[in-house]
């Protein structure tokens, strides 16, 4: 992910929200991505899905997306 995006997506109201950043540890996890990838990783699922941001969040803690 670009600073830009970074930077765009940290005032999105779905940076508050505590399971994007425990399903961003889950991907760190899962593919010893850097936190920053992880993230870029989950934004690009959603949208490439057509999902928002906090859904994918909430099926990859939910175990229904992985990304091994």
């Amino acid at each position: 992910m670009t600073d830009e995006a970074q930077k765009q997506f940290e005032k999105s109201p779905s940076w508050d929200n505590p399971q994007v950043h425990q399903a961003t540890g889950v991907i760190v996890a899962q593919t010893n991505a850097s936190p920053n990838e992880a993230l870029g990783r989950l934004i690009g699922y959603a949208e490439s899905t057509d999902a928002s941001v906090d859904q994918v969040a909430a099926d990859i803690l939910a175990y229904k997306i992985a990304f091994t």
